[in-house]
């Protein structure tokens, strides 16, 4: 049942979750219960968690260490008492979720003990690259000079130097953008692709370091290794980088690998919901572009129906009428298989609220697995001016379990 809420993201358990914590004795079920809440950040049960830790000496370690990981995660200033002693313990089975706790909700005092670790010869691989996390999660600019030199050494270890450009992209500071554009150009293809995301966030700004993460990025679409295009994929989209809107175009259509050609879909999106290329009517319009990939017979049909999807949550007033069009020509098919994928597709668009008209074409639908489909679109938008038509199916719908559904998602609102 929680791994069901955590995929989910349900909330709606939460005080239940945290009595049947408080009553249970099972260390493997509290632990599982507080991961949840860290997962949904929820800090009902900061509480508990501080009282796990104080009395960490009568608790198993592997709970001790889930509620410092769930302390982190809601930012927790008052776990933060522990650190001294925790530290003066050495329990190596507990220090890298302390040191995440110290990254993600300390300051000056943390930093400064963090940077001493990072520069310390007897801190283990392990703890280092946790380190590295932290001094990101912090913002340490007193760090960015050391990470700058680590991320272009070759010596240094892999993974260091990926968690290296990931901290660099949280501590932003303009002079880490040579390094980064050095390490897109390095031997290692996941050193590559770490640096060119990093790239991403300087890519948002002016003057010259914005200009050169731009290029490194849109250079970086040529990558010889996928997971390195993927990333520059994703970097324009967060630095807003009109110059590679040719680039994704074709990425879209000829990349030789399929997550390639999914990502570059996803971000020409992306684009064009922050206006980027959008004013024309032609195909630098990333919109256009990807109507015309709904409406090509010849295109993958999951490439289609990601079009789909995209144009329902990126351009439901510039599309509508396109989207509308297809699902009802769809639906008229013999085949209806892919009318069946589009109405997923609707279903899964949650922040969607502008394509009311293609729920109302599902819930219309004879099936009831698409007329299914069309109240979870309702919910998940929580569609106020659907409400009719849900009360409409709660009180008249010829299925017992569409009635149910119905009446069950008219309580979200």
């Amino acid at each position: 049942m929680i791994k069901d809420l955590t995929s989910e993201k349900d909330e709606r358990y939460d005080s239940d979750l945290l009595t049947l914590f408080i009553s249970s004795r099972s260390p493997r079920l509290r632990t599982t219960i507080l991961d949840f809440f860290a997962s949904l950040e929820w800090n009902g049960a900061e509480k508990q968690a501080l009282g796990i830790v104080d009395d960490r000496d009568n608790q198993d370690v592997d709970l001790v260490n889930s509620a410092l990981l769930y302390l982190a995660a809601i930012r927790s200033k008052d776990a933060l008492r522990f650190s001294d002693a925790l530290i003066k313990e050495d329990n190596k089975k507990l220090l890298q979720a302390l040191v995440r706790l110290m990254g993600k909700s300390g300051g000056e005092p943390e930093e400064a003990l963090l940077l001493a670790w990072f520069d310390g010869d007897s801190t283990t691989p392990a703890l280092k690259e946790e380190v590295i996390k932290a001094l990101g999660e912090i913002g340490s600019a007193k760090a960015a000079e050391r990470l700058d030199k680590l991320i272009v050494d070759a010596t240094a270890g892999k993974a260091e130097r990926m968690f290296a450009c990931d901290a660099l992209a949280k501590i932003k500071d303009d002079s880490s953008v040579d390094s980064l554009v050095k390490a897109a150009n390095d031997a290692d293809p996941n050193v590559r692709a770490s640096a060119i995301q990093a790239l991403g966030i300087f890519a948002n700004g002016s003057g010259a370091p914005s200009d050169a993460a731009k290029g490194a990025i849109a250079e970086a679409l040529r990558d010889s290794y996928y997971k390195a295009r993927i990333a520059a994929c994703q970097a324009a989209v967060a630095g807003e980088v009109a110059q590679a809107l040719p680039f994704l175009r074709y990425k879209a259509q000829s990349d030789p690998v399929q997550a390639v050609r999914i990502e570059a879909f996803r971000s020409l999106a992306g684009l064009g919901a922050a206006s980027i290329g959008s004013g024309s009517d032609g195909l630098d319009n990333p919109f256009v572009f990807l109507r015309g990939r709904l409406e090509d017979t010849k295109e993958d049909e999951s490439l289609r129906a990601l079009s789909f999807g995209l144009l329902c949550r990126y351009d439901p007033a510039g599309s509508l009428p396109t989207l509308e069009a297809r699902l009802k020509a769809e639906a008229a098919e013999k085949d209806r298989s892919f009318y069946t994928t589009l109405a997923r597709e609707v279903a899964n668009a949650d922040n969607a609220p502008g394509i009311g008209a293609l729920a109302r074409v599902l819930l219309s639908d004879k099936e009831y697995l698409i007329r299914v489909a069309g109240i979870e679109w309702i919910r998940k938008n929580k569609a106020m001016d659907m409400r009719p038509d849900l009360e409409l199916l709660a009180r008249d719908d010829p299925s017992h379990m569409i009635k149910k559904r119905a009446a069950e998602a008219l309580k979200s609102f």
